[in-house]
């Protein structure tokens, strides 16, 4: 199922003016007019969705602004708007609408959006995990580890999941008013807890204002997202400030469980305070979740993790040594949980993992993975673990993202070229950016080591070309590695958004070639 328009209702049979709502939030705010008489059913982001009983929030974004669709909202009967900017606002407006001016509408939009779902975070048990990598991995497991014993909601880059039912998603994390909703319908169906991967950006635009954390977890920190942040440290503090949100939760018993061989451990436990509970889980002895040691062998990691007095013994299906820590944080997460070890180890005995993380698509006559990474340290830990399973030749397709940070291409390109045995420089979501140019300063980090020659790479913006050249190139025992686009069904190209995946594309080349 796929909501991507919501038109929807609290999902009790109360409504309410616009203008009772701001009394009771008391949120700071310049009221223009309160004369709409429309009763209120739900607050929106998206003009499209606007009706008489919806409360329409123009926010300035990344593309456009939101205030220039107020006129077609009031068009389609809405009467109640939040703006920052009343220059937006026509006089003829006043008579018969609410508005509201505020400083932040983000904020606003989010406090209004608790209020109409009646705070369903205060009802559920809310594990938020967030960090550069890892959350999407972790967030399903603890998910998977915690549906043993209670029923539990999801919510992450892959997949939402209420009440047993799956729905797509179109972010990491949804905006505030479509994750209350799904926390409300999450509550309603007797779930207890609810997990949410969050993103910086969620934490940033606000998406997560209001949510009473019980559980965060720090997954790692590093390079990403800079086109938003533009500093390493704007990009870390949006992480703290999750941390900080942890620490202002009215809930009980608050636990912070911190990935302690990041470099950046050391830093998020240093804000937490001391209504919250630190767990730390690493490698160093003295962590209360103590990786006593590990093996990988025969496509299998067997773990050795010691708490206090308690030594568990861990096996899991799933491969890289970087799921190592996923697997300590999420196992960690659910014995704080009270969930029976025997359940955690049955789940990892059959778990493969995460759809288009590391994915293995076959493994004979020569090996396909697929993986989400799209960041330099994802890209080098993904050709690293790839090297170690095979004695062959290492294949590797990638491009990068269009419109975000591009200082991290040539970056991504220098890894390729030193890892790699041949490299295939392709398209990923473009935007509107131009594909050719994204690829040549790509190339730069290849020109660096000096493989100018035209053997160990290739340019083939196309991106299913480019894999089915890269298949045509294996032999056997060889590995091609398929990075950037991971699990996702589209591809943002110049000329707009196209269904794709690379999962399908290698499937159909397979089976073209009769290989499967």
């Amino acid at each position: 199922m796929f909501l991507c328009q919501f038109i929807y209702k609290i999902i009790e049979d109360k409504y309410m003016l616009f203008k009772s709502i701001i009394k009771k939030i008391n949120y700071k705010c310049e009221i223009i007019s309160e004369n709409s008489k429309n009763s209120i059913s739900n607050i929106i982001l998206n003009s499209k969705e606007a009706n008489n009983s919806t409360i329409f929030t123009s926010i300035k974004g990344f593309k456009t602004d939101g205030h220039l669709f107020l006129e077609s909202c009031y068009k389609s009967g809405c009467r109640d708007f939040i703006v920052e900017n009343r220059d937006f606002i026509k006089s003829e407006w006043i008579s018969d609408s609410t508005i509201i001016c505020v400083d932040n509408s983000r904020e606003f939009f989010a406090s209004i959006s608790n209020f109409l779902y009646d705070f369903p975070s205060k009802k559920i048990k809310m594990i938020g995990v967030t960090g550069s990598k890892g959350k999407t991995t972790v967030s399903t497991l603890i998910h998977l580890f915690v549906n043993t014993k209670n029923k539990a909601s999801m919510f992450t880059t892959i997949k939402n999941i209420v009440d047993g039912i799956s729905y797509k998603t179109e972010r990491t994390t949804m905006e505030s008013n479509v994750l209350n909703y799904f926390l409300k319908k999450s509550y309603l169906s007797g779930e207890k807890i609810s997990i949410i991967e969050v993103s910086s950006h969620a934490v940033t635009l606000k998406r997560v204002d209001g949510i009473e954390w019980d559980i965060g977890v720090f997954t790692s920190f590093s390079r990403d997202h800079l086109d938003l942040y533009k500093t390493m440290d704007n990009y870390f503090n949006a992480k703290l400030d999750f941390f900080k949100a942890l620490n202002k939760s009215n809930k009980m018993n608050k636990i912070a469980i911190i990935n302690m061989d990041d470099a950046k451990g050391k830093e998020v436990s240093s804000i937490i305070d001391s209504s919250v509970k630190i767990v730390k889980v690493g490698s160093n002895p003295d962590n209360e979740y103590f990786i006593k040691d590990y093996n990988i062998n025969n496509n299998k990691i067997i773990i050795n993790l010691v708490n206090s007095t308690k030594e568990y013994l861990i096996e899991s299906i799933m491969c890289g040594k970087f799921n190592i820590i996923n697997i300590a944080l999420a196992t960690a997460v659910a014995l704080e949980l009270g969930i029976n070890i025997k359940n955690i180890k049955k789940i990892l005995k059959k778990y493969k993992g995460v759809e288009g993380r590391f994915e293995i698509i076959i493994n004979n006559p020569f090996t396909i993975i697929i993986d989400y990474a799209h960041t330099p340290l994802s890209l080098q830990n993904i050709l690293e673990e790839a090297k170690k399973i095979t004695n062959s030749r290492l294949y590797t397709v990638f491009g990068c993202t269009g419109e975000r940070d591009a200082e991290k291409r040539s970056i991504m390109g220098e890894i390729a070229a030193e890892l790699s045995d041949f490299s295939f420089i392709t398209n990923d979501d473009t935007y509107n950016e131009d594909p050719y140019k994204i690829a040549k300063e790509v190339e730069v980090g290849f020109m660096k080591l000096g493989k100018i020659s035209g053997k160990e790479y290739l340019i083939i913006l196309e991106r299913k070309n480019a894999i089915k050249k890269a298949i045509d190139k294996a032999n056997k025992d060889d590995v091609i590695v398929i990075a950037g686009m991971g699990h996702e069904k589209v591809q943002i190209l110049q000329e707009g958004p196209v269904e794709y995946n690379d999962k399908d594309t290698v499937l159909k080349i397979l089976k073209e070639k009769n290989i499967v």
